[in-house]
C-alpha cells in the first residue's frame, strides 16, 4: 500500500469515528473523538512521508476543526 493510499484509508476511518461521535452513547463520545484524532494523525504522517504538503495542511485543518467541535459540543458529555 502506498503512503497516499494509507493517508486516504486513515482519513476515511477518522471521518467514520467523527461521525460516530454524534450517535455514540455519552460514555463513548470521547473514545470516538480519540479514534478520530488518532486516525487523522496517522493520515497526516502518511501524507507527510509522501511529500504531500497540501494534503498535510488540509488534513491538519480538518483535525483542528474536529477538535473545536468536540470542545464546543461534546466535552464533558458522559461525565
Amino acid at each position: 500500500m502506498t503512503e497516499p493510499d494509507t493517508a486516504a484509508d486513515c482519513e476515511r476511518m477518522a471521518e467514520a469515528a467523527y461521525a460516530a461521535m454524534y450517535d455514540a452513547r455519552p460514555h463513548g463520545v470521547k473514545d470516538c473523538y480519540d479514534d478520530a484524532r488518532l486516525y487523522f494523525s496517522r493520515a497526516i504522517e502518511a501524507a507527510r512521508r509522501a511529500g504531500l504538503a497540501d494534503e498535510v495542511m488540509r488534513l491538519a485543518r480538518r483535525l483542528e476543526n474536529i477538535e473545536v467541535v468536540y470542545i464546543g459540543q461534546f466535552r464533558g458529555v458522559g461525565r
